[in-house]
């Protein structure tokens, strides 16, 4: 039943997060400044719900395998993805002064390079412990 629960939750989220980025791609809010702090917070909500894709892919994965190995895989998985939308919220929700400047591109690159990073670990740790759990119930 777990399979399924997170695989339903994650699925759900990712459709809320293309419905996100179908609406900011649309004229909703294009020349009202009334809405620009609305949007600030959509896009950091939205860089938060994105660790659910990779949460769909590897439950997706896992799904028709053995319940040990999906279990294995989401006792790593469900204490490292709150983590992730921890440190997502935290970069993302500082208020940087400007930003257009040379120092606005770097701070935002670094903050890009740390949230990639923690993805990184996210998604080869989930493939070690996936095949190492499918290998071992073999």
């Amino acid at each position: 039943m777990m399979k399924k629960n997170v695989l339903w939750i994650s699925s759900i989220v990712i459709m809320l997060l293309l419905f996100v980025a179908y609406i900011q791609n649309g004229d909703i809010c294009y020349s009202r400044s009334w809405c620009n702090n609305l949007w600030d917070t959509i896009n950091i909500v939205s860089e938060i719900i994105l660790i659910f894709i990779p949460v769909f892919i590897f439950s997706l994965i896992t799904y028709k395998m053995r319940e040990e190995v999906f279990q294995s895989w989401w006792r790593f998985a469900r204490w490292f993805v709150p983590v992730i939308m921890l440190v997502t919220f935290l970069i993302y929700s500082q208020h940087q002064g400007g930003g257009m400047g040379i120092s606005g591109a770097i701070s935002s690159g670094f903050n890009d390079l740390i949230v990639g990073i923690f993805y990184v670990i996210f998604i080869i740790t989930s493939a070690i412990k996936i095949a190492l759990a499918y290998r071992r119930k073999k």
